[in-house]
């Protein structure tokens, strides 16, 4: 079984899209600080992430494989 790290998802998904902290923590109306922890985070709600694969024009699958750890 897989492991997924949430913020990894995000990370690489922004890298992807060219989204900075800033950008991205502006348009989820949350102050950039959040944008970090978000993006050390191993695990969150499953709604946040579905934002995040939303924000990024991405299926939530495909945003989840972002995250696979490559043991």
């Amino acid at each position: 079984m897989k492991r997924i790290h949430a913020g990894r998802c995000i990370k690489k998904a922004q890298r992807l899209s060219g989204v900075s902290n800033l950008k991205l923590a502006s348009d989820m109306n949350v102050f950039h600080q959040q944008i970090t922890r978000w993006r050390k985070s191993p695990d969150m709600k499953i709604s946040k992430l579905q934002d995040f694969a939303e924000y990024f024009g991405m299926d939530f699958y495909e945003f989840l494989k972002l995250g696979e750890d490559d043991e």
